[in-house]
């Protein structure tokens, strides 16, 4: 992928009209979601050229998407079968222990008195069944590397599962529409959180899982929806699952737009970090997801590959790079190395991890010392 942040021309915002993009500013912050009324304090700044919005160009080696390989058949089965998350972004053992959690959650769901079952969400709405899935296993994993015990993270599982169950509720034309909502429309979405509370209450779910479906758009700074409720006000688990639903979001391609690659997303909620998500949670997925495995192969934005020789614990999103060919794809002889830490005009464009793909060269001796590696 290569990803570009440019600035928005002024004409295509109007002032208290929903925004037609998500809108950001120079360092990749999200001032404003699409469908959301444009501010004049917004107005005013895409007046001076200092409102961004993402512009992607979209590889076919960016943008493979894999799923995990289950061998146990229980796995097999809807809904885990579309989990798209797997060892190349997230950290194995992890994934090893979070993935029973989700399944013994998913299995109590189907046996709930009085409920319909989570199954039933795929045949109303596939895509909030397949996110929701995703982002109760990224949720659980967080909650693993915070130090959750087993019935906290079953908790946690469940919330992150009927996180979007309101959205049930939402006219399908509302819900899929491909260009911008209307103001009255985004009042719809934005009601989603207290009427899945209310029918969740119905049925009986404790209140660990209803805060989390009622919180789950809450933010840090105060900036959230429904109440208005920022830092330790929120729930924790609302906090995590938050974080987990951004990055799905971020990372999922839908009808309007192309996904971002994970380390674009997380690239994005850590600039959030403190203002709209929770710092503890935000340090958490950074130690959770492995945007850039040692040897994996990269493509940076000047057309050169490299091979990522080491990882700072302190910038993820920011690799060391050994240069194996340049723009043309001729081997570099020799040892270049680049430092995306210290190098801030480069970017990585796509990533692959099949050592097989790689030119066959010596490599050069580097002095690791000179760069610590981390999670």
């Amino acid at each position: 992928m290569k990803l570009q942040i440019v600035p928005i021309q002024v004409d295509t915002v109007l002032l208290g009209k929903p925004s037609p993009f998500d809108l950001f500013d120079q360092g990749g912050y999200l001032l404003l979601e699409k469908g959301e009324a444009v501010t004049a304090q917004v107005y005013e700044l895409a007046r001076q050229r200092e409102i961004y919005v993402v512009s992607y160009e979209w590889t076919e080696l960016a943008g493979r998407k894999q799923s995990v390989d289950f061998k146990d058949d229980q796995f097999q089965k809807a809904p885990l079968k579309h989990i798209r998350y797997n060892s190349h972004f997230i950290r194995i053992d992890y994934l090893k222990q979070a993935l029973p959690i989700l399944a013994r959650s998913l299995r109590d769901l189907e046996k709930c008195h009085g409920f319909p079952g989570f199954s039933w969400l795929d045949n109303h709405d596939r895509y909030t069944y397949i996110h929701s899935v995703n982002v109760a296993l990224l949720a659980t994993i967080i909650g693993i590397h915070m130090g959750y015990e087993i019935e906290e993270l079953s908790y946690l599982a469940s919330g992150a599962v009927l996180h979007d169950w309101g959205k049930l509720l939402v006219p399908r034309e509302i819900l899929h529409k491909p260009s911008a909502l209307s103001p009255e429309e985004f009042q719809v979405i934005k009601r989603h959180p207290i009427r899945g509370e209310q029918v969740l209450r119905d049925a009986g779910w404790p209140d660990e899982v209803l805060r989390v479906v009622r919180e789950h758009h809450e933010r840090w700074g105060g900036q959230g929806y429904p109440d208005g409720l920022r830092a330790d006000g929120i729930h924790p688990n609302a906090q995590i699952v938050a974080v987990a639903d951004v990055f799905d979001a971020l990372t999922e391609d839908r009808p309007y737009k192309v996904g971002l690659s994970p380390y674009h997303a997380l690239e994005m909620i850590l600039n959030g970090s403190g203002s709209s998500y929770a710092p503890e949670v935000v340090r958490a997925l950074r130690s959770c997801v492995l945007l850039y495995p040692e040897h994996s192969t990269v493509t940076l934005s000047s057309g050169e590959t490299g091979v990522v020789i080491a990882l700072a614990a302190e910038l993820p999103t920011r690799p060391v790079v050994r240069i194996i060919a340049d723009r043309q794809g001729r081997p570099v002889r020799g040892e270049k190395i680049i430092d995306l830490r210290k190098n801030r005009t480069l970017t990585v464009n796509s990533i692959t991890f099949d050592r097989a793909e790689l030119p066959n060269l010596s490599r050069p001796e580097f002095d690791r010392r000179e760069f610590p590696m981390g999670g």
